[in-house]
C-alpha cells in the first residue's frame, strides 16, 4: 500500500513539474513575440511618428526629444487589443511615455491608440 502511494505521489509531482515547465515556456515565447513586434520596422515608424507629433523636431539636434528606447521588460498585451509599450526618452527614466499601439486592419500599419506621459516629460515638451 505504501509503495503504490509513493508511486502516485511521484507521478503527481512529475505531472506538476511538466505543467510548470510548459507554462514558463509559453510565457517565454509570448515575451519573445512581443519583443519581436516592438523591434520591428513598422513599430519604429509608428513610435517616431508619435514622437514627431509631440515634438516636431524630435530625433534631431534641435528637438527636445533626442532619442528613445523601448523598455522590453515592460511590454505587455493590452486586453482591449494592441501592445502596451513603455518608451524611455533621452535615456532618462523620468522621461517616460506609455502607449498602446495597434495594427490598423485596413493599412497594416501600427498606430498609437492611447498615450500617457510622465510629468517630467510633459514639462520638457512644454518648455519654449
Amino acid at each position: 500500500m505504501k509503495k503504490s502511494k509513493f508511486i502516485v505521489l511521484i507521478m503527481v509531482a512529475f505531472s506538476l513539474s511538466l505543467g510548470g515547465c510548459s507554462f514558463f515556456n509559453g510565457q517565454s515565447a509570448k515575451k519573445q513575440e512581443m519583443i519581436q513586434i516592438a523591434e520591428s520596422k513598422k513599430m519604429k515608424v509608428a513610435i517616431e511618428n508619435m514622437l514627431k507629433k509631440l515634438d516636431p523636431k524630435a530625433l534631431t539636434p534641435e528637438g527636445k526629444i533626442k532619442s528613445y528606447k523601448i523598455s522590453k521588460d515592460d511590454l505587455d498585451y493590452n486586453p482591449m487589443g494592441g501592445l502596451l509599450v513603455k518608451i524611455v526618452i533621452n535615456n532618462d527614466e523620468k522621461l517616460v511615455l506609455s502607449t498602446t499601439i495597434q495594427e490598423d486592419a485596413t493599412t497594416g500599419k501600427y498606430e498609437e491608440t492611447y498615450f500617457g506621459e510622465t510629468e517630467e516629460l510633459s514639462d520638457l515638451l512644454d518648455k519654449e
